[in-house]
């Protein structure tokens, strides 16, 4: 159901007891109703949905099939409160694998009667839940708990060894709404390193997304070493860090192109000494693609949203040939790697200052990639 829906259900009428006023079981119904749904619709908006407290999910020990969830309480899009009164455990089994989505959803027990009571006994709806790992996201309302990039239906499951980049048959809990005050989108970034070299700028792009969780607005969670291949469109920005020569392959190309079209949005940095001949390839790369860029104009949304600023702020390479930054097509092409200062992996050492505005650039950069993708799928 779309917000327009959800607000079609909000009660407009109560009743009003009066002396005499026979209370059927239809008018008790009806008095009570009133109250669950104001309590719905507040938890709902006031809070919006997710989890509240508890619900982890731990790989079993030793790693099989099954994974537990720990007790805890969330709220489903429609502002119905589910509760796990006890751990709970759930088999993957071996029919499934690739990228599973473990969701909790909101169910209800048919009325009936306590054990031992009479016939004038009340009848009792309990509140159930079904917890389930599918590999797409259903229409009925769900709350997600984990997902798991699952290699083989037959593989164990573990715990995260580094939860802000779970590998392949790790629990990544990354995607966990919390329920709170403040509406919070929760997207995906990729880097994608080229050439020969160390590969620390997924490092600087953690960061970013900290930085960025603080605004309240975005959450962001970061993959590292993405190939360049089918699925790409799952993130809302690619970024790509080029060292030395290096060249794409024919269906590298074609996903990356696939990926633009779609309305993602790549970020183009090269790094360390032979700089000069990544952004070589970065250009021969961009004629390819028969894209032209263009500078940066004043006003455009990488400047003013969220943080405002005049020009981009400097980064860890030194001012050389060709505009610090061209946009067009979806591309971000930066001359100044960010990537380096974002971590504070520069010489001499950045000031505080030089850090903090190349964190809000690199928001900035984040928010303009979720903005472009919001419109893509508006059309």
């Amino acid at each position: 159901m779309n917000q327009s829906e959800i607000i079609q259900e909000f009660p407009t009428r109560r009743i009003k007891p009066f002396d005499g006023l026979a209370v059927t079981a239809a008018v008790w119904e009806e008095a009570h109703e009133y109250h669950r749904r104001l309590r719905r619709f507040h938890d709902l908006f006031s809070h919006r949905p997710g989890i509240v407290t508890g619900l982890e999910v731990i790989a079993s020990d030793p790693p099989d099939q099954t994974v537990y969830i720990r007790p805890g309480i969330a709220v489903d899009p429609l502002g119905r409160t589910i509760v796990l009164t006890e751990p709970v455990a759930y088999d993957f089994g071996q029919e499934m694998e690739g990228l599973l989505y473990l969701l909790l959803s909101y169910g209800e027990s048919q009325p009936r009667a306590e054990k031992g009571s009479d016939q004038q006994s009340p009848l009792y709806i309990h509140t159930e839940f079904t917890i389930h790992a599918r590999p797409t996201l259903p229409d009925s309302p769900w709350v997600e708990l984990a997902r798991v990039r699952r290699q083989t239906r037959d593989a164990a499951l573990l715990d995260a060894e580094n939860p802000a980049h779970p590998g392949p048959n790790e629990i990544d809990p990354r995607f966990r709404r919390q329920a709170g005050a403040d509406p919070q989108e929760i997207i995906s970034l990729a880097v994608c390193h080229l050439g020969e070299g160390e590969r620390r700028h997924t490092a600087g792009a953690d960061f970013v997304a900290r930085a960025l969780g603080r605004t309240g607005f975005l959450r962001a969670a970061v993959d590292e070493d993405i190939p360049l291949a089918e699925g790409l469109e799952r993130y809302t920005l690619l970024y790509l860090v080029g060292r030395g020569t290096w060249q794409l392959s024919r269906d590298e190309m074609n996903a990356l192109y696939a990926y633009l079209q779609g309305g993602g949005t790549v970020l183009l940095e090269s790094c360390g000494p032979e700089s000069a001949a990544a952004d070589a390839a970065f250009a021969d790369l961009l004629a390819a693609f028969g894209f032209q860029l263009a500078d940066l104009p004043p006003g455009h949304p990488l400047l003013t949203t969220p943080y405002l600023f005049a020009a981009p702020p400097k980064g860890a390479a030194e001012e050389g040939e060709g505009p610090a930054i061209q946009i067009g097509q979806g591309v971000i092409w930066s001359r100044r790697d960010y990537g380096c200062l974002w971590q504070g992996a520069v010489e001499p050492a950045p000031s505080r200052e030089a850090i903090r505005a190349g964190l809000e650039w690199g928001c900035n950069v984040v928010t303009y990639a979720y903005e472009r993708r919001r419109g893509a799928k508006s059309l």
